[in-house]
């Protein structure tokens, strides 16, 4: 039986193909050599600082949604008698 190696353009995979039939009997995929040190230090550099960008944006989105709540609160209670009565509980549990 005779063998072909062929490398993919797209995946850099290496295909083995049955020569005679046409038939692919094994597929390698393509391994990427993992980064350097030095590479893989200067990427979490830059993804600390995103990090802490984010953390900043949430942590002032969770101060503006506190600052509303707290709002709606005074509101609600100097204007207790302009509410709807609480509704009824439609279950007793005694």
């Amino acid at each position: 039986m005779r063998t072909l190696k062929i490398d993919c353009p797209c995946c850099q995979a290496q295909l083995v193909i049955d020569a005679e039939k046409g038939f692919v009997l094994e597929h390698k995929a393509y391994k990427e050599a993992p980064p350097s040190l030095e590479d893989f230090l200067k990427n979490e550099k830059g993804r600390a600082s995103e990090l802490e960008q984010r953390f900043a944006q949430s942590r002032q989105k969770e101060d503006e949604k506190r600052e509303m709540l707290e709002k709606k609160f005074e509101w609600a209670k100097k204007n207790k008698d302009k509410l709807p009565p609480a509704p009824k509980p439609n279950i007793y549990w005694d």
